[in-house]
């Protein structure tokens, strides 16, 4: 059942077959009831602009939903819609449903054609809307109203999602910069954090908090003792400050310029603490790369699932595969489970600590959303499809290697071409018609390879 308060707005006309709309009412209001927390709905079909314009007025004085679902039960004309669309701007859900009875009599309904009357007036307000069409009883319109209510549900935490810049990213990373003002089209705001201040904070937490989160890595993470205890006291206590950075600012998720200064002038990996953050379920992308995070929090949020950063660093023709890697971070719950998530440190500056294992099997969506060069000042979500191999980890640091149902060297020519950012998020789970729907309703174009 999704977090969600849908307002149902269901309107008819009396010269129609009452009988059958509704039938169709009350199933809708059950089918609405059984997929969202809360549902507001008039207790019978709305007759009349008057009576609809009264009551989402109503509806919208004493419990603001999130989305509002409206239905032609039967046909009326466009002075319904208008109603609605004045007083209020909340994403429409527009459903249609079937004629109960085909051939050789009246139509019953006709709620096909309110639809195209009410999408007709939408579109010349310039208003966006989803359009569903089917009865409340089949499994295809119960699949894509489940679709585009997850949507709404991402779009209103969009609309207040704070992410938290952890110091700038580094020189030449310009994919990991974002302008605030575009941000602002799709909802996040960017709260910047003092990395050196950070810094002297963190060595200031008491060494008994910071073993109490050493501790609970127990059971996640093998070869701890392998790390020094400075090491693993140094991860703990960034994480403690971080942690209480975020909370203090109500940060949802955060970009960590993870180097040089981490290894310079901390003396510890940044990989460690962003893979405990993922983890945990609060999204952390590696050399501040923001629009990375925010791919990573849409992804987690539609997929209640870690996601995984990385670059694409080798393909392999024979297998039509590419290798996504990073130097050592990764959700521990990522890790294959005959390894397991395992300590270590920076493959090149040999300081912890960080993770190294390979990934776990199993289909993978693979996005990236960032500026769309074709269409300035707006954006693109980059969409693919593989399937995370059963393969040992194939460099130092985190590493998976995934199988495309398509020719891996024209694909990699492709996102070359196009200019894609060189971080990649994948997850374990096929969420392309809800990130299909969240492009539409955000005016994001997808780029589907």
């Amino acid at each position: 059942m999704l977090p969600l308060h849908v307002g149902f707005i269901a309107v008819g006309r009396s010269t129609f077959d009452l009988e059958s709309a509704n039938l169709y009412f009350e199933q809708s209001k059950k089918l609405l009831d059984s997929l969202v927390e809360t549902c507001t709905s008039s207790e019978s079909l709305l007759m009349s602009p008057e009576d609809t314009g009264q009551f989402v007025k109503e509806m919208m004085e004493d419990s603001k939903p999130d989305v509002l679902v409206v239905q032609t039960t039967t046909f009326v004309d466009a002075r319904f819609i208008k109603e609605i669309m004045d007083l209020s701007d909340l994403p429409i859900l527009l459903w249609g449903v079937r004629e109960p009875r085909v051939g050789g009599t009246r139509l019953s309904l006709n709620s096909m054609t309110g639809v195209n009357n009410l999408s007709n007036t939408l579109v010349a307000g310039g208003r966006k809307f989803a359009l569903l069409f089917g009865n409340p009883t089949e499994e295809a319109l119960i699949k894509e109203m489940t679709v585009q209510l997850r949507a709404a549900e991402l779009i209103g935490q969009l609309r207040t999602l704070k992410i938290g810049v952890l110091g700038k990213h580094p020189d030449g990373f310009f994919f990991s910069d974002a302008k605030p003002d575009m941000l602002s089209s799709i909802g996040p705001k960017l709260v910047e954090l003092d990395l050196q201040e950070a810094f002297r904070r963190a060595n200031d937490i008491p060494e008994a908090e910071a073993q109490k989160v050493i501790a609970s890595l127990n059971g996640k993470v093998n070869s701890l003792g392998s790390i020094p205890p400075e090491g693993l006291l140094k991860f703990a206590r960034f994480q403690t400050t971080l942690i209480q950075d975020l909370k203090r600012q109500n940060i949802s998720i955060v970009a960590v310029r993870c180097w040089p200064e981490f290894f310079n002038d901390y003396g510890a990996a940044a990989c460690s603490t962003v893979s405990s953050f993922i983890d945990s379920g609060i999204m952390a992308s590696c050399e501040a790369d923001i629009h990375g995070a925010i791919t990573m929090y849409i992804q987690q949020q539609l997929a209640a699932s870690a996601p995984y950063l990385g670059d694409l660093v080798h393909i392999d023709e024979s297998k039509d595969s590419g290798v996504f890697w990073h130097c050592g971070a990764g959700a521990f719950s990522l890790a294959r489970p005959d390894t397991g998530a395992v300590a270590g440190v920076h493959p090149n500056r040999q300081i912890g600590f960080t993770l190294e294992f390979g990934l776990k099997q199993g289909q993978v969506s693979i996005n990236r959303l960032g500026p769309n060069p074709s269409r300035p000042g707006t954006y693109r979500m980059l969409m693919m499809e593989g399937e995370a191999l059963d393969e040992p980890q194939k460099f130092l640091g985190t590493s998976v290697e995934v199988g495309f149902n398509q020719p891996i060297a024209p694909l990699f020519k492709k996102l070359m071409k196009l200019g894609f950012e060189p971080h990649y998020s994948l997850v374990y789970a096929n969420i392309n018609e809800e990130m299909k729907a969240l492009c539409e309703w955000l005016d994001i174009e997808p780029i589907v390879l």
